[in-house]
């Protein structure tokens, strides 16, 4: 028990370089400030967060609505708030603060309007609240040029928990899915038919439905990798753990290495969401989940794709003896 006991606590207690992190805040970022760019260019502020006659949200109470009220200037309000803090977040200045202000203004946002509150915004909210705890400003942000002209840099390797919270977090999502596809459309049973369906349903698909004939054996067989990709991934944390520990050896190990199981099912997971971008009108929601994704990289990963992480890319800090 005392053995596990000590793994587990050096499990939460690694440090790695920031650059996976300070990658999802600005990937997050960017995302949410393109969405909320787009409620702006629509004007639809109003429409979702202000109270009839002025909008379609219910009728609200909170801090917001005893703060700045319920008509189409408290929505702006919010909806400047949340911007602000987004761009905050994105150059990395007060990022803490900044975040915090954000998961304030998206909750109530939320409360305001849950009919425009998609699961991709619950999604980034809580990846934003696991941001505001970490220390993804370390490295790409205005935070660390500042502290480091003050003569107290940031330390470059930061703990790794965060990054593995974001990544269970992914992976919880992508195996719930799979799990509640109980359609027989999605299975062997109905013919793996379910992308097709969803391509010729003009509420989600971009293109007019006439090439889908066509395409049916390849859907099919998209069908069938999108349930393969989900159902297994949990097994994602297995071959992240392989990856992290070569020097263990191992059969299993080996093939994995061997056989580059963790790329393909990053690799798959890539082209879920490009293929849905491409195809379908789901707004932000592919481009959220990819934003999401250097949080399933090792640190020696991104220094193999150019990001330059330290050369020490991870560590288990030694506990401090009694």
């Amino acid at each position: 028990m005392t053995r596990a006991w000590r793994a587990w606590v050096a499990l939460w207690d690694r440090r790695e370089d920031a650059t996976a992190l300070a990658l999802v805040r600005i990937a997050v970022a960017l995302v949410l400030l393109c969405d909320f760019t787009l409620v702006w260019r629509l004007d639809l502020a109003a429409a979702l967060w202000a109270a009839p006659p002025d909008g379609y949200a219910a009728p609200y109470d909170g801090w917001a609505a005893s703060w700045l009220g319920r008509g189409p200037g408290a929505a702006d309000a919010l909806w400047l708030a949340a911007t602000i803090a987004l761009a905050a977040i994105a150059v990395g200045a007060l990022t803490p603060v900044a975040c915090a202000v954000f998961l304030l203004v998206s909750a109530q946002l939320a409360h305001t309007g849950p009919d425009g509150d998609r699961g991709i915004d619950m999604m980034l909210r809580l990846a934003v609240g696991i941001l505001a705890l970490s220390r993804c400003n370390a490295r790409w942000s205005v935070d660390a040029a500042v502290l480091r002209r003050l003569g107290r840099p940031l330390p470059r390797e930061v703990p790794a928990w965060p990054r593995y919270l974001l990544m269970a977090q992914l992976v919880w999502i992508y195996w719930s899915a799979g799990m509640n596809k109980s359609g027989a459309e999605w299975g062997p049973l109905g013919g793996f038919a379910a992308l097709g369906n969803i391509l010729t349903d003009p509420h989600f698909a971009r293109f007019d439905p006439g090439w889908i004939t066509a395409a049916h054996p390849l859907l099919r067989l998209a069908t069938a990798a999108t349930m393969a990709f989900e159902l297994t991934a949990p097994i994602y944390l297995v071959l992240h753990h392989f990856a992290a520990t070569p020097e263990r050896g191992g059969r299993l190990r080996r093939l994995a290495s061997r056989l580059h199981l963790r790329w393909l099912w990053l690799g798959t997971g890539a082209a879920f969401h490009l293929g849905i971008a491409l195809t379908m009108t789901m707004g932000i929601f592919p481009w959220g989940m990819l934003a999401l994704y250097p949080a399933l990289l090792l640190p020696r990963d991104l220094r193999r794709l150019g990001a330059e992480p330290s050369a020490n890319s991870a560590r288990v800090t030694p506990r401090p003896r009694s």
